[in-house]
């Protein structure tokens, strides 16, 4: 038997600009931080993952590097439960999730190899190919003009639509409700009235603004409106969940079983986007989608379809994935990836091998490493 003993763990902090700056409720965006993870086996079996934080996620790893170190790469949920008992004296959320996730899916990754099969088809298998959302619809820099906030939406929609998506994404909540609702309607022109059109409002409302947003949105057939309030507001957001006729999507902040649990007993959301980079991993993802199954609720994982394929092509109760490519220079880990994960009429396949597939552009990451 291949020995699969972990023998080393290393990571490394790149920073990828983006080509513009992006705006949206909250924030405004320069670059993309991201930490990666190498682990190998005595046997010379190598995994790795990406997660998407700050440079201290690196320092929790690196702080918990013993732990991992020496085990059988094969024993996760032991390396899993090690790892999330020794952080019981700190946040077991933020950035120690974000820790164990790209722990963890290493770990999957070094499993599938070692099994021979990619990680949907050890998960069971359902599909072998499922439906993206193209995920877009941000605000420019200069808002001021809002010629230019409808004319550049309309086209990026008009694009993505070309393209073959038949559902989309777009963000408001950084400019006036009145000037939003005007950006909604084109959009659903844009797009028509036989594709989905999502809402993600980036926790940028108190309840009692958004709801009556919502209840004049909702004419324009909203698939949900995500976030609609502060991410640790549970209680807010099922307050909003109960009086809009919108179904309301939240998860891509929140972190391990507990807190989902939470989010299902107050019926805050019907659509839960889970990120497995961010929430603990896949393991820790399987363990919310048993919760979702059991409550009837359907699951959209957020961002970085390269990874969450494998889940969505694993699972039923997975309805779609949010699409970003390094082109819409939003989400761009794309941009170290040597096979890259892309849409054709707006679906995805896994990439071809074992593990997760994905392979390492190790030039790209050498230009972006940041200390």
């Amino acid at each position: 038997m291949t020995v699969v003993r972990i023998h080393s763990l290393k990571t490394v902090n790149i920073r990828i600009p983006l080509d513009h700056p992006k705006v949206f409720s909250t924030k405004k965006i320069f670059y993309r931080d991201y930490t990666l993870v190498t682990i190998t086996t005595e046997s010379g079996i190598t995994g790795w993952a990406f997660v998407w934080g700050i440079p201290a996620v690196k320092t929790m790893i690196d702080m918990y590097r013993d732990l991992v170190i020496g085990e059988l790469a094969t024993d996760r949920i032991k390396i899993w439960n090690k790892i999330y008992s020794q952080a019981d004296r700190w946040d077991r959320s933020g950035i120690i999730m974000r820790a164990l996730s790209v722990i963890d899916i290493a770990l999957w990754d070094i499993l599938g190899k070692y099994a021979g099969l990619p990680i949907h088809k050890l998960l069971g298998g359902c599909r072998d190919e499922i439906e993206v959302y193209y995920s877009g619809g941000y605000y420019p820099e200069d808002r001021s003009r809002k010629k230019d906030l409808l004319s550049s939406l309309e086209k990026e929609l008009g694009q993505a639509k070309d393209r073959g998506f038949r559902a989309f994404k777009i963000k408001i909540g950084a400019v006036s409700p009145a000037v939003d609702n005007e950006r909604i309607a084109l959009a659903r022109k844009t797009i028509g009235p036989d594709c989905r059109l999502m809402l993600d409002a980036n926790c940028g409302y108190t309840a009692e603004t958004i709801i009556p947003m919502a209840q004049e949105f909702a004419k324009y057939n909203i698939t949900w409106l995500e976030e609609p309030v502060a991410v640790d507001d549970i209680t807010n957001c099922a307050y909003v969940a109960e009086r809009i006729p919108v179904p309301v999507a939240l998860g891509e902040n929140h972190f391990g079983k507990w807190q989902f649990a939470e989010i299902l007993r107050q019926h805050a959301g019907r659509i839960i986007q889970a990120d497995p980079t961010v929430m603990g991993g896949f393991t820790e993802y399987l363990n919310v989608t048993g919760l979702c199954s059991a409550n009837g609720l359907m699951l959209a994982p957020h961002c970085f379809h390269d990874l969450s394929v494998q889940l969505g092509l694993a699972r039923p109760e997975i309805m779609m994935l949010e699409y970003m490519d390094a082109a819409g220079d939003v989400i761009n880990i794309q941009k170290i990836l040597q096979n890259p994960v892309m849409a054709v009429n707006g679906k995805v396949k896994a990439p071809d091998g074992q593990g997760h597939g994905l392979i390492l552009d190790q030039a790209a990451v050498k230009h972006y490493l940041y200390e």
